[in-house]
């Protein structure tokens, strides 16, 4: 499932064309517990049409603006199918969206006259776009990931796409063996006798040694070297072999250890996901140290009617808010502290989303974590850029 890009966030964040209904839903993951999920979407349509009601939307407009959601609430091919930890639907009038979470958002409904977008942004600025690559003898496999998905790269003729390939043109000196393979191709009688299959160790490691320069060195032709970082899965002999040829900066120091031969897709992101974490976690992990930087400074603040203010004047460079938290209230005026609740009252909205809103469409960042990512033990904190 595909992540939201920026240009789509911006828009819905930007989106003040009211009434703006925003309805988060984890989804279950056990067949025998699915079947809830609709009967919980069905729940919250029936609360957002009483809150509609109130703000004096007619019966026809409140049908029309929530048919797109209740279709999917009725839609039994929907939920069944797919990975997804958890739903967004957003509704306004003229606008309907829906996205699959890959995380267990916490069930909320807001509506208010901008949508809330604050779940939209738990992980977004994580660096999900990486290169796996798979080698053994057998196989070549470039995998990339980006917006969430994984899709296996078509690689150029030049490379090749196991040790058979480059057999025909390996020389082997009589010296080691009565005869040369120089005219052994991969549909010959003799190509299965290249590798494990009648030859000395010694020509075997000169074969294996050929097919990972040649590998290297066409790899790092083809591949941007600036790219994407790439982490090498292969046996801990195959790594050595092929980093040795290896020199493009997009090759992470650290690789997996293991042969690919047997693994799908998904198992080799499953297998190197130790590494992929410390890819995914780098934006955060040098926003914290920003923030630390900064700690006991006036360019640190955890005061929400300041951080409110800074975002609204775009003077916020990051925030960090946990995912699942929120303040309701009502924005303070110049120099008020602001009262704030755990749930809305009397016409409340929600602060930290406002905050979030303001600090992303002033260029900011807003990082929405889970608690233990956050710098501080505060319900929310900033940093400032003066």
């Amino acid at each position: 499932m595909k992540t939201l890009a920026h240009d789509e966030l911006k828009s819905l964040t930007e989106w003040e064309q009211g009434p703006c209904i925003s309805i988060y839903l984890p989804r279950h993951q056990a067949l025998s517990d699915y079947r809830e999920d609709p009967i919980h979407l069905r729940n919250m349509l029936d609360q957002a049409e009483t809150a509609l009601q109130e703000r004096g939307m007619g019966t026809g407009e409140i049908k029309t603006l929530l048919e797109p959601a209740r279709k999917i609430q009725n839609d039994g091919n929907f939920w069944g199918r797919g990975p997804a930890q958890g739903i967004c639907i957003l509704l306004a009038p003229g606008m309907f969206q829906q996205y699959d979470l890959f995380y267990q958002c916490p069930q909320s409904l807001t509506v208010e006259d901008s949508f809330y977008v604050n779940p939209l942004f738990y992980k977004v600025y994580e660096n999900d776009h990486f290169d796996l690559l798979a080698v053994c003898p057998k196989s070549v496999r470039l995998i990339r990931h980006q917006n969430g998905e994984l899709k296996q790269l078509e690689l150029p003729e030049n490379i090749p796409e196991n040790i058979e390939a480059i057999s025909s043109k390996t020389q082997f000196e009589e010296s080691l063996q009565h005869h040369t393979t120089s005219h052994v191709g991969p549909g010959s009688d003799n190509a299965s006798m290249l590798h494990g299959h009648g030859l000395t160790k010694e020509l075997n490691e000169t074969l294996m040694t050929d097919y990972f320069q040649i590998l290297a060195k066409q790899l790092e032709k083809y591949l941007d070297n600036d790219g994407p970082p790439m982490i090498l899965i292969a046996s801990e002999k195959q790594q050595s072999m092929f980093r040795k040829h290896y020199h493009a900066n997009n090759l992470l120091e650290q690789g997996i250890s293991t042969s690919p031969d047997h693994l799908n897709e998904q198992e080799l992101y499953e297998a190197a996901l130790p590494v992929i974490e410390q890819i995914t976690s780098k934006p955060l992990r040098k926003a914290r140290e920003q923030y630390q930087k900064h700690l006991g400074t006036s360019r640190i603040t955890h005061q929400l009617e300041a951080i409110l203010q800074a975002a609204d004047e775009g003077r916020i460079e990051a925030l960090f808010a946990p995912l699942g938290s929120e303040l309701w209230g009502q924005p303070p005026g110049d120099g008020e502290l602001v009262k704030t609740h755990d749930q809305p009252v009397n016409g409340d909205i929600a602060l930290l989303n406002r905050a979030i809103r303001n600090t992303y469409k002033h260029g900011g960042i807003p990082y929405v974590v889970a608690e233990s990512d956050m710098p501080e033990d505060k319900p929310v904190a900033a940093y400032l850029r003066w």
